[in-house]
C-alpha cells in the first residue's frame, strides 16, 4: 500500500488526498483499503509493544546484575548497560527473564502470543520485518527456549543506544498514522514521549531544546488528541499527564504554542475535573503560562461558572501573595460576566468561614499559634503576621457575637497592640523587649478569659454569627458539591437558620442548606483544617470508582468507595458532605459496651493488667501482653452491634456482604494510597447498608509509617473487631477473594493511577507535609537550636520572658492532659503542625516539588512497586494472590500491632 515506516506523514497526507478524490469523484467505497490500514496498524501497535516488553525485561535484568554486583556489556535503551549472552558458559540473569517471558508466552502471557517477529537491519541501520512473521510457533515449539532467549540478548545488544526508543516510538507514531482514530495508539505514543522526557531528566536534570522538541512537544499534541478521542473514563489520566508536561516545560515557546493550539481542539469540560490542578499553578513563573492559565480559566468560567467559583476564591484567599493575584484577576474578569454569582459566591464562602471560626475561637488559636512564633522560634515578625489581621478585624465587627467580643476585651486588645507598635517602630538591633513583654501580658489575660468566659458552643444561630446568610434566598450559586454539567443546576434557595455543633476536639458545624429542587442539601463544615488534600484523595477515589465499573468482575458485585464532596473554603475551612445514616465504629462499640455495661476499654485494661508497665517493655513483651488482652477479651462488639440492629436475617447478611466487600475494597485502595491513621473514629459504617466509609485523609503516601513515634506498621486494618462481622469465612472468604480482584483491577490500571498520583504528588499545595526534604528540616532544627541556646545567653533572659513563656506553656497545655476514656480517639501527634511553622510560603519553591525532589522520586517509586508487585521485594515481582496474602499477614501480625499507639486501637 506504499507504507514506509521512516516517513509516516507522507502516507498520512496520500490517505487524506485519496479520500478527498474519491470524494469528489462519488466513489466512497474506501472499506478495503481502511481494514488493510487498520490490520498494519494494529501490527506495528503490537511490534512496540513487543519491544517495549523485551526491553523492560532487559531494564529489570540490568538491575538485578547491578545489585548482585554483576558486570558485562551491551547496552539496553536509554543507554543502560545489558549483560551480553556470549559472555558465560550459562543463562545470566537477563536471559533468564527473557526465558521466563517466552515460557509465558506458551500461556498467552505475552502480547505477541505464539506469532514471533523477526527484525533485522536494513543498511541504513533502521529495523526492518522479517518475512517470518507466520512461522513464530515452529520457533517456540522447535528451538531451546534457552537459546531462544540468549537470541533476545544477543538482538538487544544489536540495538544499542537509543535505537530500541526510537524503533518503539516509529511503531506507535505507525499505528496513529493508519488509524487515525485510535485512543490507545495515541495515548501510548504521548506516553511513550512523556516517560522519554522524564527518564532524561532525572538523569541529566535539564532537558535541552532538541529533546523538547523530539519528545515534549510530540507527547503534548498526542495527549491532545487522546483526549479528543477518549471515553469519559481515560481522559482524567491524559489530562493529567498534559498538565504535567505544560508546566513543568512551559518556558519552551514550543510547549506552550503546542499547548495553546491545542486548547481549541478539546471540549472545555475536559478541564472541570482537574481545575484544582490548574489553580495550583495559577500563578506560575513565566508570565506567558500564568496568562494562558487565567485565559483558559476565564473560557471554564464563562460557560461552567459554578465548577470553578469556590476554588477560585480558596486561591484568592490565600496567604501566597502572586497565586492570589491571579485569581483576583480571574474573578474580575468573570465579574464582568456573572457580576451575581461572583458577588453571590463571595458573601456565602465569607460568612461560612465567620461560622467555621468564631471570633472567640479564631483569637484563641491565633494566639497560640502566634506564641509559639516568639517563644519557641523567636520570629516576631511571623507572629506578627498572624496577629495584625485580627487586631484590623476587631476594629471593624460586622455581627452581634464580635461586638460583644470587642467590648469584653477592647481595653487588653488596644493595649497590646499599642505595645507592638512601639516594639516594631524600633528597628531590630533598637527594639525594646519591654513592649513585647507588655504586649503578651495583655494576650495572657484575653486567651485566659476566653477559656472561662466562651464555653464550647452546642447551637449557633445565623441570626448572631451570619446574619448576611439569612438574607439569602434564591440564589443563582449552586448548592456547593452538587453542579454537574449532565444535570439540571441545584440553585441555593436557602440556609438553615440554626447550626449545630459537634462537642468533638475540632467542633465541627452541622449546616443544613435547601435547594431549588426542594432537597435539603446537609454539610459538615469544619475549621482548623485543610481539605485540599481531602479533596484530591476523592479524585483519587472517583477514578478508582470508573476502574471498577468498567471491569465485568468488580462491576457484578457493585464495588465502589463511598464518597461525597469535599469544598474547601480556604486553606483551614471547608464543607464535607454530610453522609446520611452513618456512625463511626467507635460509637458504634462504645454504645454496645455501654449498653451492656462493660468498660470502652476492656482490653487495655486487661493489657495493663498483665503488664502494667506497658509502655516500657520490649517489642516481645509488648506481643504477650496484647495476645494476653485478646484471650481474654472476646472482641465480638461490632459483630454483636450488627446482628442486633438489623431487623431479620435477610437484611443481616446483605450488610454482613456489603460490610466486607466495601472494607476489602477501601483497604486495597488506602494501601495503595499509603492511607495512614485509621483509627476507629476515622471508619465509620452506614446504619442501612452496612457499608465501610472512610473519613479524614491527613496522612496520605505512608506519612503515618515514617513518624518518629509510633509509626504505624502495618498496611491497612484489619484488626479483631473488624475480622468478627466477616463471621464464618473470616479473611479467607468474601474479604481476600474482594481484595484480590481490586488490587488486579488496580495493577491492570496502574498508568491511569499513576497520573493521578504523581500529579498528587507534586502538587504545591498539599505536597508540604510528606515532601519538605530531611536536609531542610533538619538545617531547620540546627537553626532553631542556634537561636534558642544564643537566647540564652543573651540579656533578654533576665527580663522576665522566660516566666512569661512558662506562662504560656502552662496554659496552653492545659487541654492536653490526656483522658483514659479519650485514649480511644486517634493517633499521636506527629509533628506535622510543627512542621508547618517552618514551611513559610516566601520560601516555597514553586517548581521544587517536580522529578528533582528525592522525596517525591521516592513516593512515586514506593506507589509504583505497591502497582506492579515489587512492594516486598524489588528483585521478585508477586502476583495479585501472593501480594494480597503477605498484605493480610502483616496487617494482623501480634507484633506490627502490639507497637502502635494507644489511641489507634489496635486491641480493638
Amino acid at each position: 500500500i506504499g507504507f514506509d515506516l521512516r516517513n509516516p506523514d507522507a502516507f498520512a497526507d496520500s490517505l487524506d488526498a485519496r479520500a478527498l478524490e474519491n470524494v469528489n469523484s462519488g466513489h466512497l467505497d474506501l472499506e478495503d483499503e481502511v481494514r488493510t490500514n487498520h490490520l498494519l496498524a494494529r501490527f506495528y501497535f503490537k511490534r512496540a509493544e513487543w519491544l517495549s516488553s523485551i526491553q523492560a525485561s532487559a531494564t529489570l535484568a540490568q538491575e538485578a546484575r547491578s545489585k548482585a554486583g554483576l558486570n558485562g556489556p551491551g547496552v539496553v535503551a536509554g543507554g543502560g548497560d545489558i549483560g551480553n549472552a556470549g559472555n558465560s558458559s550459562g543463562p545470566n540473569l537477563q536471559q533468564q527473564l527473557l526465558l521466563q517471558q517466552h515460557r509465558g508466552s506458551r500461556h498467552g502471557s505475552t502480547n505477541m502470543g505464539r506469532s514471533r517477529v523477526s527484525i533485522s537491519f536494513s543498511a541504513t541501520g533502521a529495523p526492518v520485518l522479517d518475512s517470518a512473521f507466520g512461522r513464530g510457533a515452529d520457533v517456540y515449539e522447535d528451538e531451546n527456549a534457552e537459546a531462544q532467549a540468549a537470541k533476545d540478548s544477543e538482538f538487544l545488544y544489536r540495538l544499542k543506544g537509543d535505537r530500541i526508543n526510537d524503533s518503539i516510538i516509529e511503531s506507535y507514531r505507525a499505528a496513529t498514522v493508519l488509524d487515525s482514530k485510535w485512543y490507545k495508539a495515541w495515548h501510548l505514543l504521548a506516553l511513550r514521549h512523556f516517560h522519554e522526557t522524564q527518564q532524561y531528566n532525572m538523569k541529566n536534570g535539564t532537558v535541552p531544546e532538541d529533546v523538547i522538541a523530539q519528545h515534549v512537544v510530540p507527547a503534548v499534541h498526542g495527549f491532545f488528541r487522546a483526549i479528543q478521542l477518549t471515553k469519559g473514563h481515560t481522559m482524567l489520566q491524559d489530562t493529567l499527564r498534559l498538565l504535567t508536561a505544560w508546566f513543568n516545560y512551559s518556558q519552551h515557546e514550543s510547549v506552550a504554542q503546542a499547548v495553546q493550539d491545542g486548547f481549541n481542539t478539546v471540549s472545555l469540560r475536559t478541564w472541570l475535573q482537574v481545575i484544582p490542578q490548574i489553580l495550583a499553578r495559577i500563578h506560575n513563573q513565566f508570565e506567558s503560562t500564568s496568562k494562558l492559565i487565567k485565559q483558559l480559566l476565564v473560557e471554564v468560567g464563562k460557560f461552567h461558572p459554578n465548577a470553578i467559583m469556590f476554588s477560585l476564591y480558596v486561591a484568592a484567599r490565600g496567604t501566597h501573595p502572586k497565586r492570589s493575584q491571579a485569581a483576583k484577576d480571574v474573578l474580575a474578569k468573570l465579574h464582568d460576566l456573572a457580576p451575581e454569582l461572583v458577588e453571590e459566591t463571595e458573601i456565602v464562602s465569607r460568612e461560612l468561614i465567620r461560622i467555621t471560626l468564631l471570633f472567640p475561637e479564631m483569637w484563641h488559636d491565633a494566639l497560640d499559634n502566634a506564641s509559639k512564633y516568639y517563644f519557641k522560634q523567636h520570629d516576631p515578625e511571623e507572629m506578627m503576621r498572624i496577629l495584625k489581621p485580627l487586631h484590623e478585624r476587631a476594629r471593624n465587627p460586622e455581627t452581634l457575637r464580635e461586638y460583644h467580643f470587642v467590648q469584653m476585651f477592647g481595653t487588653e486588645l488596644a493595649t497590646a497592640e499599642q505595645h507592638l507598635s512601639q516594639y516594631f517602630g524600633a528597628s531590630p538591633a533598637h527594639r525594646n523587649e519591654a513592649f513585647m513583654q507588655q504586649a503578651w501580658e495583655s494576650y495572657y489575660v484575653i486567651f485566659r478569659r476566653i477559656n472561662k468566659l466562651y464555653p464550647e458552643p452546642k447551637i449557633l444561630t445565623l441570626k448572631d454569627t451570619a446574619p448576611t446568610l439569612l438574607q439569602c434566598r434564591d440564589m443563582h450559586l449552586a448548592v456547593p458539591g452538587t453542579y454537574d454539567p449532565d444535570r439540571e443546576l441545584v440553585r441555593i434557595d436557602s440556609f438553615d437558620p440554626v447550626v449545630t455543633v459537634y462537642p468533638t476536639k475540632q467542633h465541627p458545624r452541622h449546616l443544613c442548606i435547601r435547594g431549588s429542587d426542594g432537597n435539603k442539601y446537609t454539610f459538615v463544615l469544619k475549621g482548623h483544617e485543610d481539605l485540599r488534600q481531602d479533596e484530591r484523595v476523592m479524585q483519587l477515589f472517583g477514578l478508582i470508582n470508573s476502574l471498577l465499573t468498567r471491569d465485568i468482575e468488580t462491576a457484578q458485585r457493585s464495588l465502589a468507595i463511598e464518597r461525597f464532596p469535599v469544598i474547601p473554603l480556604s486553606s483551614n475551612s471547608g464543607l464535607i458532605g454530610f453522609y446520611p445514616n452513618c456512625e463511626n465504629i467507635h460509637g458504634i462499640i462504645q454504645s454496645y459496651r455501654e449498653a451492656h455495661h462493660l468498660f470502652v476499654n476492656l482490653e487495655q485494661r486487661m493489657a495493663q493488667q498483665f503488664a502494667p508497665n506497658l509502655e516500657t517493655l520490649t517489642i516481645i513483651q509488648k506481643v504477650e501482653a496484647f495476645e494476653y488482652a485478646l484471650l481474654h477479651t472476646p472482641g465480638n462488639d461490632l459483630q454483636r452491634a450488627m446482628w442486633y440492629k438489623s431487623p431479620n436475617a435477610e437484611v443481616w447478611l446483605e450488610r454482613r456482604t456489603n460490610y466486607t466487600r466495601s472494607l476489602a475494597v477501601m483497604s486495597i485502595a488506602g494501601y495503595i494510597l499509603g492511607l495512614g491513621d485509621r483509627h476507629p473514629s476515622n471508619i465509620m459504617m452506614h446504619t442501612w447498608t452496612g457499608n465501610i466509609v472512610h473519613i479524614d485523609f491527613g496522612d496520605c503516601f505512608e506519612l503515618a509509617a515514617h513518624r518518629e513515634k509510633y509509626p504505624e506498621t502495618i498496611p491497612f486494618r484489619l484488626t479483631r473487631m473488624f475480622i468478627m462481622p466477616m463471621e464464618v469465612s473470616t479473611i479467607e472468604g468474601l474479604f481476600k477473594f474482594t481484595a484480590n480482584h481490586t488490587m488486579r483491577v488496580l495493577r491492570a490500571n496502574r498508568d491511569s493511577l499513576m497520573a493521578v498520583l504523581e500529579a498528587f504528588v507534586f502538587d504545591p499545595l498539599v505536597s508540604w507535609s510528606y515532601l519538605q526534604d530531611d536536609e531542610s528540616a533538619q538545617n531547620q532544627a540546627n537553626a532553631d537550636k542556634a537561636t534558642t541556646a544564643k537566647q540564652q545567653h543573651s540579656s533578654r533572659g533576665a527580663t522576665g520572658m522566660d516566666s512569661q513563656m512558662s506562662k504560656w506553656d502552662e496554659v496552653t497545655n492545659t487541654k492536653a492532659v490526656p483522658d483514659e476514656t479519650n485514649m480511644i480517639a486517634g493517633s499521636p501527634s506527629d509533628g506535622r503542625v510543627a512542621k508547618s511553622l517552618h514551611f513559610k510560603n516566601h520560601g516555597i519553591d514553586d517548581r521544587g516539588w517536580q522529578t528533582g525532589n528525592p522525596k517525591a522520586r521516592a513516593i512515586v517509586k514506593r506507589i509504583h512497586d505497591k502497582l506492579v508487585g515489587t512492594d516486598f521485594d524489588p528483585n521478585k515481582q508477586l502476583d495479585v494472590a501472593e501480594q494480597i496474602e503477605k498484605l493480610i499477614q502483616q496487617a494482623t501480625s501480634s507484633e506490627n500491632l502490639a507497637v502502635l499507639y494507644v489511641g489507634w486501637v489496635p486491641l480493638w
